[in-house]
């Protein structure tokens, strides 16, 4: 990320920056903001993986991305209220945490961080889309497929653990991302190993 956030800050050296970034280390498991919360700063993961997501009326969790390294999430507060998620460590994770209204000023004065910033948004809003798509158009095993390759990833956590994307989330995660249940998913994946067996 040559453009993000934290390198404008180091180019810039501005005063005060320490008000306007603070990172955090955070234990697996912890719970990063959730509903009611509203306002939150804008979170950069430098390492670890997050679950973000909502609860369904019974009160369960909903996954609807799994983020890494490089990945930001939190309230811009630009949906005028509508606002309602957790944000849920899945590692040991290292987060940097902006001041969302200096996040916001610092996007809208500046051209390469704002191209930076449109980047990452177009591409959170296609993995979005194609996750859509492969919901509404596909079999069970083709959406299986479909997403697996977005968890193929190595994430090494803020404790420097290394682990394969895919052993961090549960069949749970795989079943919300796609639309399908969690024993869809199981079936899936144990008929797709005794494939490549």
């Amino acid at each position: 990320m040559k453009h993000g956030p934290f390198t404008y800050l180091l180019e810039e050296v501005l005063e005060g920056s320490g008000k306007m970034m603070e990172s955090y280390h955070l234990e697996k498991g912890h719970l990063i903001y959730q509903p009611p919360q509203r306002i939150t700063p804008i979170f950069e993961i430098i390492s670890g993986a997050v679950r973000i997501g909502s609860y369904s009326p019974a009160g369960e969790e909903v996954c609807y991305d799994i983020l890494k390294p490089g990945d930001f999430f939190g309230n811009l507060n630009c949906l005028g209220g509508q606002f309602s998620e957790f944000a849920k460590s899945l590692t040991p994770v290292e987060l940097r945490a902006y001041d969302a209204d200096f996040f916001k000023e610092t996007i809208y004065n500046n051209p390469k961080l704002a191209a930076w910033f449109f980047k990452e948004l177009v591409r959170r809003w296609c993995r979005a889309e194609d996750r859509l798509y492969a919901v509404r158009s596909l079999d069970a095993a083709e959406k299986i497929k479909r997403i697996l390759p977005y968890f193929q990833d190595q994430i090494t956590d803020s404790s420097g653990k290394t682990n394969p994307l895919l052993k961090l989330i549960t069949f749970q995660d795989l079943a919300d991302l796609t639309g399908l249940t969690r024993q869809t998913v199981s079936k899936v994946m144990r008929v797709d190993v005794l494939r490549l067996s």
